[in-house]
C-alpha cells in the first residue's frame, strides 16, 4: 500500500500550468494492493510512480478534496516535490504480496524475476509480514465470478502444521520449518483436543497456528471441486458434512485437520 501526500509550500507546475504552492488540503491517497479506491478513483496496482505523481497533482487541483484535512506529512525521496511511504510488508526487497483470485490466497511476486511462490521468500521478516497480511492486505471475499458456490464444489477452512518434510517446509511464521513429521502431527494433535472440547474454533486457532497463507482468513480455502486440491485432502473435505472437522489429514503440504463449510 502506499501512501503520498503533496507537501505544501513546494513551487511545482500544477495542472493549470502555472507555478504555484501545492496545493495545502490533499487528501490522503491511498493504493490498494489490488485496486482499492484511489480518493473515489481506481487505479491498477502497478501504477508507475510518474503517473502517482501526476495522479496527485491532478486531486489537487479538484475542488471537490480541499475539505478532507491531509493525514500524513511526507516527503518523497525519488522526486524533489513529493515523498511517498511504503507500508512495510517484511518481504525482500523485489518481493510484493498479491492475491490469487483462483484459489482465494494470497501469494508472493517478484516483478523483476517474475518468480511466485505460495510461502513468504527467504529472508522475510515474519512478524512484520504478519503484522502487515492482518492489517493491510485484503482480497477477494467470494469468488470471483460472483456465484458462489458452483455445482459440485464445496467450501471447507484448514489448520496446516508443516514439517521438515514437507513440500515447502517454510511458512509465514517460519522461514525455515526444522520440525520432524511427528512433532508437527503431535502439535496438530494438540490443536484437535482443543478444537473439539469447544475451548477454540478451528478457524480462530488457525488465524496463529496454520502454516497456510489461508491463515489470515481463518483457515477458508474458498470454493473448490474434485481435482483442484491434493488427493487426500480431498477425499477428506468431500468425506464431511458441513460443520465436521476431520481427523488428522496427511498430505504433502503436511498435516492438516479440515472443517466443511457449506
Amino acid at each position: 500500500m502506499l501512501v503520498a501526500k503533496i507537501v505544501p509550500g513546494t513551487k511545482n507546475n500544477t495542472c493549470d500550468g502555472s507555478p504555484k504552492k501545492a496545493y495545502q488540503e490533499v487528501a490522503l491517497v491511498t493504493i490498494g494492493v489490488h485496486g482499492h479506491s484511489l480518493i473515489d478513483h481506481s487505479v491498477p496496482q502497478e501504477l508507475p510512480r510518474q503517473l502517482l505523481l501526476a495522479f496527485i497533482l491532478l486531486i489537487s487541483c479538484n475542488p471537490a478534496y480541499p475539505e478532507k484535512a491531509p493525514l500524513i506529512k511526507l516527503v518523497i525521496s525519488y522526486h524533489p516535490l513529493f515523498k511517498i511511504i511504503m507500508v512495510e510488508t517484511g518481504l525482500p526487497a523485489g518481493w510484493e504480496v498479491r492475491h490469487s483470485n483462483s484459489k482465494n490466497l494470497p501469494y508472493y511476486f517478484n516483478p523483476m524475476t517474475k518468480e511466485s511462490r505460495w510461502e513468504p521468500p527467504s529472508g522475510t521478516d515474519t512478524e512484520t509480514l504478519k503484522f502487515y497480511m492482518a492489517n493491510y492486505h485484503s482480497g477477494p471475499t467470494s469468488r470471483p465470478d460472483g456465484t458462489g458456490n458452483g455445482e459440485g464444489k464445496i467450501r471447507c477452512s484448514h489448520l496446516l502444521v508443516k514439517h521438515k518434510d514437507s513440500r515447502r517446509p517454510s511458512s509465514w511464521k517460519e522461514s525455515e520449518i526444522t520440525r520432524s513429521k511427528e512433532e508437527a502431527i503431535e502439535i496438530l494433535r494438540g490443536h484437535e483436543t482443543r478444537i473439539n472440547s469447544g475451548e477454540v474454533s478451528l478457524g480462530d486457532l488457525a488465524m496463529s497456528e496454520s502454516d497456510c497463507s489461508s491463515a489470515r482468513k481463518k483457515g477458508d480455502l474458498g470454493f473448490f471441486g474434485r481435482g483442484e486440491m491434493q488427493k487426500e485432502f480431498e477425499d477428506a473435505a468431500f468425506a464431511l458434512q458441513p460443520g465436521q472437522v476431520s481427523g488428522i489429514v496427511d498430505t504433502a503440504s503436511g498435516v492438516h485437520l479440515i472443517e466443511r463449510i457449506q
